[in-house]
């Protein structure tokens, strides 16, 4: 997935589980033209350990409740967020350009909640345009800056239990929420190439978004 020419208002930045757990994501995208970079977690020991990471990488993190100068370009947000018992007000003050998880379809239980907080999510950065994105094969230029004049989810996930996928995919559609499998036609880049136990033919790259 190509960021780098994405200079948006703001980026909602979720991976592993129910957090961004030790942040690493997050810090790369600090560093490819993103204005605000969110990072969540519904672990507090969790969130303080990215914290301290993000302080590592010389990031300056803004806490809750205070906001750090314009001219800081390094802007990280580390945000608790419990999808089960977050609401609409909450998440007010968010206006996510991009939603972006990885590995976090893994439980049929934690699916609705899921859904509900990105349904949420999309909603609320839902402010420049109608979603006219249907259930359809996307072009190559799926990442270029049109591409998300609306609200975008995308989920990296390894499809352990088609189960639990089944029950994913099912749940978005009652949300009224596309969901894409753009794998295909966005493969990613091949990282760490020496770690050859790793099976990258079994990740799946979704494109998620609100139908109008």
């Amino acid at each position: 997935m190509n960021v780098r020419s994405k200079k948006q208002e703001s980026i909602w930045f979720k991976i592993k589980g129910l957090g961004s757990g030790v942040g690493l994501v997050g810090v790369c995208l600090n560093y490819v033209s993103a204005s605000k970079v969110i990072l969540t977690d519904g672990d507090a020991s969790t969130l303080e350990n990215m914290k301290g990471n993000m302080e590592m990488n010389n990031l300056c993190v803004e806490q809750e409740g205070s906001q750090l100068p314009e001219e800081n370009k390094n802007k990280v947000q580390c945000k608790y967020l419990s999808w089960e018992e977050t609401s609409e007000s909450d998440l007010w003050d968010c206006r996510p350009d991009l939603v972006l998880g990885a590995d976090i379809i893994y439980d049929p239980v934690c699916v609705p909640h899921l859904i509900r907080v990105l349904s949420m999510l999309l909603r609320r950065g839902n402010n420049r345009g109608t979603n006219n994105v249907a259930n359809k094969e996307e072009t190559s230029n799926e990442f270029s800056s049109a591409a998300t004049e609306v609200p975008v989810a995308y989920i990296a996930t390894v499809i352990r239990n088609a189960e639990t996928f089944n029950c994913f995919d099912k749940a978005a559609a009652d949300a009224k929420l596309s969901v894409v499998n753009i794998t295909n036609s966005e493969a990613p880049l091949s990282l760490l190439p020496y770690m050859l136990s790793y099976d990258r033919s079994s990740v799946q790259l979704l494109k998620i978004t609100l139908l109008s």
